[in-house]
This record gives structure tokens, C-alpha cells and sequence, in this order.
């Protein structure tokens, strides 16, 4: 992986307009800061958190951004010919004005976006004093990406422009959450960062093989509020006692209200939603905290703890029994 010199490491704490600018000029053919109530010095902080930003040696641009707005900002950009990945993964719902007649679209958590730019897009973005993101950009390049079918790929996705939003799955927030580790350095951390960047592109691009620009525009901003709502619940509370009908309540809405909306955005009903959590935490527990395959599999949901063994190989591709004795290296 070729790492960008001086500006790869994520900034911390704060995040001025300078630094700000250089990550987005990685990205961008042209970027600049419009209006700020920070004042018109680039040392000052725009944001408190940490923003990152690298190439791979596949000719692949990723950033990570955990960022607090400090003030009220406004920016323009110009993007080239290139695919782009928007994942945002916590915080408050985020807007994409993408230009060039493209729709305006908010991503709620939990949601992703493809941004397919044909040509140069004049794209304009706000900041509002206190919002808070966390979020993950994935930049494709047909002149820069070096493997031929992926390259293929988004010389043939980038002939128009469009977005498409989709959900991004348990597995896909875990590589996501790799991604974000500081201490990906090194031969085997640039590796391993190239790793978890390809199977995401992958997965990215099969969900979104699952959509359409009229499936993501059909649901209406407050069902996809109440989704969200609930989507957020079962990751902060995977061991509770969930029921469709305690969800609709909390949702505000009719139990086969949740069930429709729920699979129309996330592309999965809510308990293949909730498994997918709890098999990704029962995994972490065995992993980081010294769980037993029992209690992993009580967690899980699953009475007898050979049918979890079962299940989770078929899920992790490896037995639990391997993982809670050290003898394999999880991917991710």
C-alpha cells in the first residue's frame, strides 16, 4: 500500500481547515472552504476528532472521519470521473448535495451510497455547529485503479451518473471498524488495510447489485428515521429480548409496517438482522473476552451448543471451538 506522505495518519483532537482540505484534495480536483464562523484562518479547528486518509497500491482513495462539527461551515468540490463509496456508520443522519443534476440524499446510519460521476461534479456540502459523524469514503478512479476487472468495473459504472443508496450489513460495519485502527501499519497492517478495503468494495457492490435508484428513493424520510431507530437498538442491545411487536412500538409503527420497511431498506428481515449482530458479537466475545463456546451460544440465542458450532462455522468459516483455543487468525 502506498501511503500519502505526512497526511495518511489520522488528525486528532482537532481537525483545522488546512487539514480538512488536504484530505479532501486527495479526492477531489478542486476543493474550498466557502464560509466558516471559525474564521478565515486555516489553523483554526473546523472539527474535534480524528480524519484519515490514504491511497492503496491498488490506486484506491479511503478516509475515515470521526469528527465533531466546531462551528457552522460551508464547502465546495470538484470531483472527477470516479466511483465512490459512502458509508456512514454513526451520528446524525448526513445530506450529499452531489451536483450535476443528481438528487439530494440523506444517508440515515447504518446506510451506505454509491455516487457515480461521469464527469467533472461541482458538489457543495454544509456543516452544522454540533454535528457529529462517523463516517468512511472509498474512491474509485478508473485511471488510477490498477487491477483490470475492477477497473472494468467502474469505467463501465462512471459512464453515467447516478446514486444509489443500499444498507450496509453486520460484516460490512466489522470492516468498516478494522478500518478505523490506527495501528494498520507496517507490511502485515498494509496488507491487511488492502484486505478489508477489497472484500468492503465487494460487498458494497453486491448489495448495491440488489437495488435500484427507484427501491432507494421509494421509502420516505420518516420510515427510514424509524428504521434507523430500531436498526441502532438491536446493535446497542443484541442481548436483549426483542420482539417484533416491542419494535413497532418503538418504532411508532404497525408490526407489518417494521417488517416491510425494515427489509426494503436493509435488504433483510429484522431477526436475520438481529443473528447477524449477535453471531458478530458472539464471535468478539470469544475473541477479545475470553468467552466460552457455551456461553457464546447462549448470547446467540441457540439452546444446544452444537447447532451454534454449526452455524457459526457456516457463518465465520471457521468453528468457534478453533477460535476460543487461539488456533486460527480471524480475517477481520
Amino acid at each position: 500500500m502506498t501511503q500519502l506522505p505526512d497526511h495518511s495518519r489520522p488528525s486528532s483532537s482537532a481537525v483545522s481547515a488546512r487539514d480538512f482540505s488536504q484530505a479532501s484534495m486527495v479526492f477531489c480536483d478542486d476543493y474550498s472552504l466557502l464560509t466558516s464562523k471559525a474564521g478565515g484562518d486555516e489553523e483554526n479547528p473546523l472539527f474535534e476528532g480524528t480524519l484519515g486518509f490514504r491511497r492503496l497500491s491498488t490506486g484506491i482513495n479511503v478516509s475515515t472521519a470521526q469528527m465533531t462539527a466546531l462551528s457552522d461551515s460551508n464547502h465546495s468540490a470538484i470531483f472527477p470521473r470516479s466511483l465512490s463509496i459512502v458509508l456512514s456508520l454513526e451520528g446524525r443522519p448526513s445530506e450529499f448535495d452531489a451536483g450535476n443534476g443528481c438528487r439530494t440524499m440523506t444517508l440515515q446510519p447504518g446506510e451506505a451510497a454509491f455516487f457515480s460521476f461521469s464527469d467533472d461534479a461541482h458538489t457543495t456540502g454544509r456543516y452544522s455547529c454540533g454535528h457529529r459523524c462517523k463516517s468512511m469514503l472509498i474512491q474509485l478512479r478508473p485511471d488510477l485503479i490498477s487491477e483490470i476487472n475492477l477497473a472494468d468495473f467502474v469505467e463501465t459504472r462512471t459512464r453515467a451518473s447516478e446514486i444509489l443508496s443500499f444498507a450496509a450489513d453486520v460484516r460490512m460495519n466489522a470492516l468498516c471498524g478494522q478500518l478505523f485502527d490506527p495501528g494498520l501499519c507496517g507490511t502485515v497492517g498494509c496488507l491487511l488495510m488492502e484486505s478489508y478495503t477489497l472484500e468492503l468494495v465487494a460487498r458494497a457492490i453486491e448489495a448495491a447489485g440488489r437495488r435500484s435508484p427507484d427501491d432507494a428513493a421509494s421509502v420516505k424520510g420518516n420510515d427510514r428515521m424509524r428504521m434507523a431507530r430500531i436498526r441502532e437498538l438491536m446493535l446497542a442491545e443484541p442481548g436483549a429480548e426483542h420482539s417484533l411487536s416491542s419494535l413497532a412500538r418503538e418504532a411508532g409503527v404497525s408490526v407489518s409496517s417494521l417488517k416491510n420497511k425494515f427489509r426494503e431498506i436493509y435488504g433483510q428481515s429484522v431477526f436475520a438482522f438481529l443473528h447477524d449482530v449477535r453471531m458478530d458479537r458472539a464471535r468478539q466475545g470469544i475473541e477479545r473476552e475470553g468467552w466460552t463456546v457455551s456461553q457464546a451460544a447462549h448470547f446467540a440465542g441457540y439452546r444446544h451448543g452444537s447447532n451454534f458450532s454449526t452455524a457459526f462455522h457456516r457463518y465465520f468459516g471457521y468453528s468457534p471451538g478453533h477460535l476460543a483455543r487461539g488456533e486460527i487468525y480471524p480475517h477481520a
